[in-house]
């Protein structure tokens, strides 16, 4: 079998369950169906099967609008299968993603389709009386159309660990639309409204008609996006527990069609038995972020620290895409990635151990070259099968999907503890323990301290490293970016002001494209003559179709990242530098703030993640509800908050958006930087968003701190202590609960109880301070804070100090 083949398996997994989002915009059963064609129909005996407790009736109808999805597209599809000499036509296309729970014994990559079906959603249905369920659809066809995806979040629990049984009520639910970063989206209800399918389907078709491509893998990979703009608020089942989106389960299904048509094709040309494993999950994990982003001399931190932050993000990303070049995967494989790691699903294969072990080499070579010890990224993986992956009770001597997460988590830990141990041939080792500087001469960089590389760049009068100079362009471009391009070639007919940014040596060179690049008519023309083959993402921007952007078979997409924005100097195009954001203002024009400006200037650094993640992706969900799609809605839930949504509440309030600089946020943490007393508030914002967004379960919480120090003190200095703080907050217990807060000059308080105390205090400092009071004003707010019991020690007195 061919790659087209392979790709073939992919796209028909990836749009096997179509049907039930074109049914319910239907408006009747089979017999009355408007949309489906008398052939479509006829295919009914074949498609479908029957049912178990009637004979002669056939089940899961949904299939058909499959069938006929296929059908509505097959001028499109024509180019897309025409240039394969007949070896994929439109009907095999069609037989092989609709057929998948009637497939025909003999035919093994229908087989394929139905067995990742089951492992995506963690039962095997065909063994499973109570899969059965869904024969039945059609007999309330109005109340299946009525049902709305219930929250992955509030069925969270850590509560048996107290002897407690699962008893989980479902009240919220989530609105029935397309994505996208408004409070309507993150905002779960108990109303009762009857979902628009009709208008969403109708949207969906009107976008994929905008895909124009020979491609299998590029039609694959752009349908992917658009599948997670449209059908993310989808339940993939409405018999069973709704928390599992159609789009996560179309992605996971996808993901494992691909992985276990490599093993059994690589293999004995057979379905793995019950006890194989013929999957790996792969894990990475990037350490000395901190160091990394944080670890800048201050007069250059404003203008770095946002490029050097999303530099990470870049790395990471292009880590990713070719890891998944090299293993011949798709998108539909990376289970998760933000700044700070990944996971990617992969087939079980000798060759695909050999490509890990090779790209791992190769990665930590090229990443030394470029950052010596400064970055570390640790990859492994472990092996699962079906065993793991039907997993339903707690005392199995098998373990659970959710601790084959815990496992990989543990030999990530291992390896971080051996870091570069691969460099410790004759050359490794000689690079490894050379010293940096020869004769103390050395050019330095002289916004990172380290050694400059090659001959020195200059920017707004600083010599430093090239690299250094890229990381503050792209973070000045990131406000701008209309389209992030990636290519595997370098691209010659953007202009200078796109910039390139080839990362780490790596195939992959990145454009950031401008909102105003696309004001000039000549540049529309340019773009629509452009290369073939590359990637255009959308940042934060989910009609990512809408682009001047043309050429053939590129992918088309969008990607979340919180903090593209920031506060503008209004001095000059730049970020705010950290005398401005923490409210000082230049004095008649000059470039430098003056020390003399009356009031009480500081900084705050704010950290905060979720509490107990690890705990909650390893025995969190029931033991029967642990499936490798549910863990896919859960990650991707919390990256849409702090990855997409975050950057609506900064844009909801002047002061957030004028003295806030959100130097990163996603996956399930951000990092930010503002005036104190904004910080402050925003805290109690973010809190209130996420509880809203989380249903107010009391197990999913956020832990919280913030550093206030003077503008001009070391970044990094300033990143410790807010980590002490978050620290702090994580071991604050308030009655039987521990966590759950947020901490200041070393003490924490309880986000639903003890917080509006510290509000009242922060009001009341900001009173004292516009009343006009210098001296005395540190003995009248240690009194204040002293009736309070509030720990009062060197680092807040010197904060109070004007």
């Amino acid at each position: 079998m061919t790659d087209n083949k392979r790709a073939e398996v992919y796209l028909a997994a990836l749009l096997h369950d179509i049907g039930k989002f074109y049914q319910r915009a239907d408006e009747g059963s089979v017999a009355k169906s408007k949309h489906l064609h008398s052939d479509i129909k006829k295919l009914e005996g074949i498609f479908c099967p029957e049912d178990k407790k009637i004979k002669g009736r056939s089940s899961h109808k949904h299939i058909l609008w499959t069938a006929q999805f296929f059908k509505d597209f097959e001028p499109h599809l024509k180019g897309l299968v025409g240039s394969h000499n007949n070896e994929i036509t439109i009907d095999r296309l069609m037989r092989l993603s609709a057929i998948h729970h009637n497939p025909s014994g003999n035919d093994l990559m229908e087989l394929v389709i139905q067995k990742a079906d089951h492992f995506s959603s963690g039962v095997d249905r065909s063994a499973s009386e109570d899969a059965w369920k869904e024969a039945y659809e059609e007999e309330s066809w109005d109340s299946f159309r009525k049902i709305r995806m219930r929250s992955i979040f509030e069925g969270v629990s850590l509560a048996e660990n107290q002897g407690k049984s699962w008893s989980i009520t479902y009240k919220k639910k989530l609105p029935l639309c397309k994505m996208q970063l408004t409070e309507k989206f993150f905002s779960p209800d108990e109303a009762d409204v009857v979902p628009d399918y009709a208008g969403l389907w109708n949207d969906f078709v009107n976008e994929v008609k905008f895909i124009q491509t020979d491609s299998f893998k590029t039609f694959a990979e752009t349908i992917l996006f658009l599948l997670e703009k449209y059908t993310s608020r989808i339940p993939a089942s409405t018999i069973h527990l709704p928390d599992v989106s159609l789009y996560d389960h179309a992605k996971t299904t996808a993901a494992f069609a691909v992985c276990l048509y490599d093993y059994v094709t690589g293999n004995s040309q057979q379905i793995p038995a019950s006890d194989d494993k013929p999957f790996l999950l792969i894990g990475a994990d990037l350490s000395g972020i901190q160091k990394f982003i944080y670890g800048i001399i201050a007069r250059g931190a404003a203008k770095n620290l946002k490029g050097r932050s999303f530099y990470l993000q870049l790395l990471i990303d292009n880590i990713v895409d070719e890891l998944v070049k090299v293993l011949g995967l798709f998108n539909a494989n990376i289970v998760y990635k933000s700044g700070g790691g990944f996971y990617l699903l992969a087939p079980n294969t000798a060759k695909t151990r050999e490509v890990i072990s090779e790209f791992e080499k190769k990665i930590l070579n090229q990443l030394f070259q470029y950052h010596k010890t400064d970055l570390f990224l640790a990859i492994d993986y472990i092996e699962f099968g079906e065993a793991e992956l039907f997993s339903k009770t707690s005392d199995s001597n098998t373990n659970s999907i959710g601790e084959v997460w815990a496992e990989l988590a543990k030999k990530i830990g291992a390896r971080k503890s051996q870091r570069f141990i691969n460099l410790f041939d004759k050359e490794g080792y000689k690079e490894l323990f050379s010293p940096a500087s020869i004769t103390g001469d050395e050019l330095v960089d002289e916004l990172t301290g380290e050694e400059i590389q090659g001959n020195p760049v200059s920017y707004d009068g600083h010599k430093m490293n090239h690299y250094t100079k890229q990381q503050i362009i792209l973070g000045e471009k990131l406000k701008n970016t209309k389209y992030w391009i990636h290519s595997e070639e370098r691209l010659t007919y953007f202009p200078e002001s796109a910039h390139e940014f080839n990362v780490i040596g790596l195939e992959s060179y990145n454009y950031f494209v401008p909102k105003e690049f696309f004001d000039d008519r000549n540049n529309i023309d340019r773009l629509r003559k452009s290369a073939d083959k590359v990637k255009a993402i959308a940042i934060n921007d989910l009609d990512f179709l809408e682009t001047p952007q043309k050429g053939i078979n590129n992918i088309y997409g969008f990607a979340f990242y919180g903090g593209n924005e920031y506060p503008e100097s209004k001095w000059y195009k730049a970020p705010k530098v950290f005398e401005e954001i923490a409210g000082a203002e230049f004095k008649d024009g000059d470039r430098e703030c003056r020390s003399h400006t009356p009031g009480l200037f500081r900084l705050g650094i704010m950290r905060m993640d979720v509490d107990n993640l690890g705990a909650i992706f390893r025995r969190g969900l029931s033991p029967d509800k642990r499936s490798f799609s549910r863990y896919s809605v859960l990650s991707r839930s919390l990256d849409a908050f702090f990855g997409g949504y975050l950057n609506t509440i900064w844009k909801s309030n002047n002061d957030f958006r004028n003295f806030t600089q959100i130097i990163y946020s996603g996956g399930d943490d951000m990092f930010i930087i503002g005036k104190w007393d904004v910080l402050i508030e925003m805290a109690k914002v973010i809190n209130a968003a996420f509880r809203k967004w989380t249903c107010n379960n009391p197990w999913l919480t956020l832990s919280g701190g913030i550093a206030i120090v003077y503008p001009k003190f070391p970044i990094l200095k300033g990143a410790e202590l807010s980590e002490k703080e978050e620290k702090n907050a994580k071991s604050h217990i308030f009655g039987n609960q521990e966590k759950n807060a947020f901490s200041i000059f070393g003490y924490a308080f309880e986000w639903d109880s003890e917080y509006e105390f510290l509000l009242s205090l922060k009001n009341q400092i900001k009173g004292l301070l516009k009343s006009g009071l210098s001296s005395g004003f540190s003995t009248a707010v240690y009194n204040l804070m002293q009736q309070a019991g509030f720990y009062f020690d060197k680092t807040a007195i010197s904060f109070f100090r004007v």
